[in-house]
């Protein structure tokens, strides 16, 4: 009974293990030919690793992403798949999907999230389309003056962020995003407080 138990504590743990950490593989159609192609991240490394049966299954990489979380991964997408890189009170997550005119996986969009600071200024999350360049963000604000917490609203406006293939993605593209949607929402915070 007691091994039994044990069994089940481990076969949980290592449950929580994968939920909390994601794949470094997986294996789906991409390309879109009925035939498995293979994308993996190479945590030693710091690459995205890809092999297209479209293309003979030739490894294509990306550039290093040189800070990537303790928590970070892969997850199957409808069309494609998601990169995420979570840190403690930040994170990212970005969408690949085969482009058939290029023959190449294509960053498509992504997303954040930021836990602020102790009052919980900056926190929210936001979203970019990178084929409608549309991004969407909700964000808080502290305020000083009544000592709250106060929401900014849905900001929707455009955003545009070079394409970028596989093959030259690193976290220069998540900084970028990141740096773009933290001054739009300062500039909305800074706006409201007015």
């Amino acid at each position: 009974m007691m091994n039994l138990l044990r069994f089940a504590v481990l076969l949980i743990c290592l449950s929580v293990n994968h939920a909390a950490f994601g794949q470094l593989t997986l294996v789906k159609d991409l390309d879109g030919d009925l035939l498995n192609d293979t994308v993996s991240l190479d945590r030693s490394r710091g690459v995205l690793l890809c092999r297209l049966s479209t293309l003979g299954f030739p490894m294509q990489k990306s550039k290093v992403i040189a800070d990537l979380g303790s928590s970070c991964g892969l997850e199957a997408a409808k069309n494609g798949f998601k990169f995420f890189n979570y840190q403690m009170r930040e994170g990212y997550t970005c969408q690949f999907r085969f482009n058939p005119k290029v023959r190449k996986m294509e960053l498509i969009g992504m997303s954040r999230y930021h836990d602020g600071n102790a009052n919980l200024d900056g926190s929210g999350e936001s979203s970019v389309n990178l084929l409608t360049n549309i991004y969407l963000g909700n964000w808080s604000y502290f305020e000083q003056k009544g000592k709250r917490l106060r929401k900014t609203g849905l900001i929707k406006q455009r955003m545009v962020i070079p394409q970028t293939f596989l093959e030259g993605f690193s976290d220069a593209q998540p900084g970028l995003y990141r740096q773009e949607c933290d001054q739009i929402s300062r500039k909305q915070a800074s706006h409201l407080r007015r």
